[in-house]
């Protein structure tokens, strides 16, 4: 994996803990290419800070843009422009198909901003991607998000601590934006190549 990421270019942009619902922590790692074209998010069978036995692509992203989190307030280029009311109708969509539980959808520029409210803000984007008929990857009609509090700690909220540490990664159709969070997040932050890209 190492040299395969070696070859693309690849380099280190977040890191984050990924929490399961039975409290399990998987290592997940966040990388681009030096010209921001490709990028991947990578799971390790282990938390992060363990050796890990083995590290998966979890995801693979196209056209990377990352945002500076620790700055206060959504970032406006890193919302969409369609109304709510059309991510809504997505959804109603969505659900009606069998494709989704409803009450998992919902408004992507919303959910975004009930997450800034306690820190957990946008760190990276990149278009979703399809395999052609021919092995390309090409970019398809979705948004992959990484959020999260890139500088809280548990002690940020002491009536709930999970606010100072939790972040996501959301999927979102476009251009509607109709979106789902699909893994919770611990402790994202950027790597030190990642602070010096945000410049």
């Amino acid at each position: 994996m190492t040299a395969r990421l070696k070859a693309e270019d690849q380099h280190s942009i977040a890191s984050a803990q990924m929490i399961t619902q039975d409290k399990r922590l998987f290592g997940m790692i966040f990388t681009m290419s030096g010209d921001r074209k490709v990028g991947y998010i990578l799971k390790a069978d282990q938390p992060l800070g363990d050796k890990a036995g083995q590290i998966c692509v979890y995801n693979r992203m196209a056209d990377i843009r990352l945002f500076d989190a620790r700055k206060p307030g959504p970032a406006p280029e890193a919302l969409l422009k369609a109304p709510d009311v059309d991510a809504l109708k997505r959804c109603d969509l969505l659900a009606a198909q069998g494709k989704i539980p409803r009450a998992s959808c919902g408004a992507y520029n919303v959910m975004v901003g009930k997450g800034d409210a306690y820190g957990n803000r946008v760190v990276l984007q990149g278009f979703g991607v399809e395999k052609d008929a021919g092995g390309t990857y090409r970019p398809a009609s979705s948004l992959t998000t990484v959020s999260g509090n890139v500088s809280g700690s548990v002690n940020d909220n002491p009536k709930d601590p999970a606010r100072g540490i939790i972040g996501d990664i959301k999927y979102s159709s476009l251009p509607d934006g109709a979106t789902v969070i699909n893994t919770t997040l611990i402790y994202v932050r950027y790597t030190d190549y990642g602070l010096v890209a945000l410049n």
